[in-house]
């Protein structure tokens, strides 16, 4: 059994690949309570969350269905929690006096999950043995970052982001035709890597 924001199981289906062993999502619940939610496109993009409330007596390698994400997505009226027992998915929304539960069979994956533990340990071992590039990042409007790739990706698929320091966030598309600058709302401190993250880089590879 297993428990977990469905959010965040919902924003995790928009990154797993069409072929195996891509085609799932990882819900690997902690030892030390929680659960890591990650899928992967075969690198090309990766998503990796984590749900402190969550909880689970095993791993699950989930094969997202469209009734079972369209039932996962998060509302601003309410939270919603997806609980696994069997072959099984029970989505819960619960609003302010009242839940509601809808059962939805679930199918897992036969194939290993990506070594995906494995790539971001060799980010972070990376990431700490070079200096900061910058002192400070920015906070960005994710309205405006939607909108600015949106634009982009109607003239190419492939886009570059560079930030400045104390500047705007500089998003461009490979021609060089084109530039979009997206101004940060605040400058803050670059964030430490959560400690979750360095706890999922040393999962072992389901075998």
């Amino acid at each position: 059994m297993l428990s977990c924001n469905s959010a965040l199981v919902a924003i995790a289906s928009e990154f797993v690949g069409t072929f195996e062993p891509y085609q799932s999502i990882q819900l690997h619940p902690d030892k030390e309570g929680g659960v890591w939610i990650a899928s992967t496109d075969k690198g090309n993009c990766a998503c990796i969350a984590y749900d402190r409330a969550g909880h689970g007596d095993r791993p699950y390698y989930l094969l997202p269905n469209s009734e079972l994400i369209k039932s996962c997505r998060g509302i601003k009226t309410a939270t919603r929690t997806l609980t696994i027992d069997g072959l099984i998915g029970k989505v819960t929304t619960y609003k302010k006096n009242s839940s509601e539960t809808k059962e939805i069979p679930i199918h897992e994956s036969s194939s290993d999950f990506p070594d995906l533990p494995g790539a971001i340990k060799g980010c972070l071992d990376y990431w700490e043995t070079k200096e900061d590039q910058t002192a400070s990042a920015g906070r960005y409007s994710s309205s405006y970052l939607q909108r600015a790739i949106k634009g982009l990706t109607s003239l190419n698929t492939s886009v570059t982001l560079h930030s400045y320091t104390g500047g705007p966030l500089r998003i461009q598309e490979s021609s060089g035709n084109i530039t979009i600058l997206c101004m940060p709302q605040t400058a803050e401190p670059i964030p430490e890597v959560p400690e979750w993250l360095r706890k999922y880089s040393q999962l072992k590879p389901h075998i």
